[in-house]
């Protein structure tokens, strides 16, 4: 059966195009450990409740994840059979708008910190700078969530920023890669009426 326009302009509830710009990075909460490690929220913090909300709101970009199976070949004479080997995650990147009252780089350079410690030449403990992430898609008016992936035990690899420059007054943005051991992909099941 040939499906054109019109199948999909007569079901909209079943075919709306998701959109690029509806979703959120979030950090699971348990990153607000920052706090404990020396990062001061601003004075007034009654629009957001910690270093989560910080970073949720910062994020303008983020790189969907994916994998990538490696292959175990079995030579048998003349033949080759291919089974599925290890899967390798890649890297999270995302760009953040860099916030001056909401101390966007500060936060993240206190998680990346947390991983190695600068000034005492020290790389910590993973149970101090692993944290859960989750990308989440939803609908276009966001009264639905339509995908998730679950980023296990991630940490900030490498962050980058723009050079200084009298000739642009374009934003700040803080580049971010961010390494995570899986990610776990979960679809939502929506309900059609």
């Amino acid at each position: 059966m040939n499906y054109g326009t019109y199948h999909l302009s007569d079901n909209p509830a079943i075919y709306e195009p998701s959109r690029n710009n509806t979703f959120e990075f979030i950090v699971n909460s348990r990153i607000n450990t920052l706090v404990q490690a020396g990062i001061t929220l601003p004075d007034d913090t009654s629009w957001l409740t910690g270093i989560q909300d910080v970073v949720k709101l910062s994020v303008s970009e983020a790189s969907v994840p994916h994998f990538d199976l490696g292959v175990i070949e079995i030579r048998r004479g003349n033949s080759v059979m291919k089974f599925a080997g290890t899967p390798t995650f890649g890297e999270c990147t995302v760009k953040c708008n860099d916030y001056v009252g909401a101390k966007t780089k500060a936060v993240l350079l206190a998680w990346q910190a947390l991983a190695y410690d600068v000034a005492k030449d020290v790389v910590n403990l993973a149970t101090n700078y692993k944290f859960d992430c989750q990308l989440v898609e939803y609908a276009p008016d966001y009264s639905k969530v339509i995908r998730t992936w679950t980023l296990k035990n991630c940490w900030v690899k490498t962050l980058s920023e723009p050079s200084f420059t009298h000739e642009s007054n374009d934003k700040r943005n803080i580049d971010v890669t961010i390494v995570y051991d899986r990610a776990i992909p979960e679809e939502s099941v929506i309900k059609v009426v």
